[in-house]
């Protein structure tokens, strides 16, 4: 197996897109390609999708268009012709990944060779943007402009910077280890991005996300949303209390119900058969409960590939709200720092069309300095602001675990979060 311990690698006088998702069971890379041209602004995802296909059209079998749509169509987004460093070794179709093995330790192929806790010193404390009792009032503010308006959800997201003191791809590998051994569970991924101007190399986001967007083979796709989140516990009684009051929650279950209501409109038009689960299941993370359905649906002849299926369903109410327009413009008027590709898609599409796209959740920014992390929690107008607050720490946890050696946070996450 090769030695992965300098992912990503780099390959003098070539173009690069340097670029990992991995599922359970398999890995897959691609280090070199041509970046695809992309114009932001509105309609930004729909241009990107016809010129993926055209692009892929002219290309042999095996090439693939990976990389990063941002959350917003005003950020550029990232993808490139490529062709693929591993697909899965057990010799199965790489859009093999709607179904997560429930007993065992899923394998990571190509991810076992690199570095165990390597290269990454102790992280400080972190600094909250915005401040808690600013998130809290914001939420509140949200569910204000719920009462005068047509919004029924929106996603409010917040960041934590926090010092790291390793160049990105030094401090890469290492989160990727620490993430994968914590849950074997989740989609990995890593992607390189532009460095900020004057900075030293490219940034890297880096993350480990329970959501799929949608998986599409053929003229089949499936859909996995989550919404509506519950903090684990150590001891099983109270863990499994929080999972039952999870799955019992009126207010978790709207919530949820907004998302799959959302989908199952978008997609219903394409579709000559669609099986959405008249309630949610339980989908567990090393420390958090979700609310989850699992979508199947099989399109009409002929079915839309899997980048102008994302284009559709992107942004889901699960990371934005709804109606789009008014959550998204609320979020531009509330959250201080950006998201760019939080809450964006990680993902690729091959000549075929099909393809895999996760969602950006659970990440950071790795730049020359820090790490920023991000957290978002959906508000409804039950929504309680100290609850959602919370909801956010939670799931900062889960990089604030990769990034402490004894993956104990307790520590951390107080000095960070107070």
């Amino acid at each position: 197996m090769p030695d992965h311990s300098t992912w990503p690698p780099t390959t003098p006088g070539r173009a690069t897109t340097r670029w990992l998702l991995s599922t359970p069971g398999r890995t897959l890379t691609a280090h070199d390609g041509t970046p695809l041209p992309t114009t932001p602004g509105p309609g930004q995802f729909t241009r990107l999708a016809r010129t993926a296909a055209r692009h892929l059209a002219g290309h042999p079998d095996g090439t693939i268009v990976a990389g990063l749509i941002p959350f917003d169509e005003d950020t550029p987004a990232h993808l490139s012709l490529a062709r693929p460093e591993r697909w899965p070794r057990h010799g199965g179709h790489p859009t093999d990944s709607g179904n997560e093995p429930r007993h065992g330790s899923p394998t990571r192929p190509g991810l076992p060779c690199l570095p165990c806790l390597p290269c990454l010193p102790d992280a400080g404390p972190g600094a909250p943007e915005p401040p808690p009792d600013v998130y809290a009032a914001l939420v509140e503010a949200a569910r204000g402009a719920m009462a005068h308006g047509p919004l029924a959800k929106v996603v409010l997201a917040r960041t934590l910077r926090i010092p790291v003191g390793a160049p990105p791809l030094e401090a890469a590998p290492a989160l990727l280890s620490r993430l994968a051994a914590q849950d074997r569970r989740a989609h990995l991924f890593a992607a390189t991005l532009p460095g900020h101007p004057g900075g030293a190399g490219p940034d890297v986001l880096i993350g480990a996300t329970p959501e799929t967007l949608l998986t599409r083979r053929g003229d089949t796709v499936v859909l996995h949303p989550l919404a509506g989140t519950a903090a684990r516990h150590r001891h099983p009684g109270r863990d499994r209390a929080a999972a039952r009051s999870l799955l019992g929650s009126a207010k978790d279950r709207h919530e949820h119900r907004i998302v799959v209501d959302a989908l199952r409109t978008r997609l219903a038009p394409l579709c000559s058969r669609l099986d959405v689960p008249p309630s949610p299941t339980l989908h567990a993370t090393t420390r958090l409960w979700h609310l989850g359905t699992v979508i199947r649906a099989r399109l009409h002849h002929p079915p839309p590939d899997a980048l102008s299926l994302a284009a559709l369903l992107h942004p889901t109410p699960a990371v934005c709200g709804t109606p789009t327009t008014y959550a998204r413009s609320l979020i531009r008027r509330l959250e201080p720092v950006p998201r760019d590709y939080y809450t964006g898609l990680v993902g690729w599409m091959d000549r075929a069309g099909d393809g895999h796209w996760v969602i950006a959740l659970r990440c950071g920014r790795l730049d020359a300095t820090h790490l920023r992390l991000y957290a978002g929690a959906g508000i409804v107008a039950q929504s309680d602001p100290v609850a959602e607050l919370a909801e956010t720490q939670a799931k900062f946890t889960t990089m604030l675990d990769a990034l402490t050696a004894t993956h104990d946070t307790a520590r951390l996450s107080a000095e960070s979060l107070r």
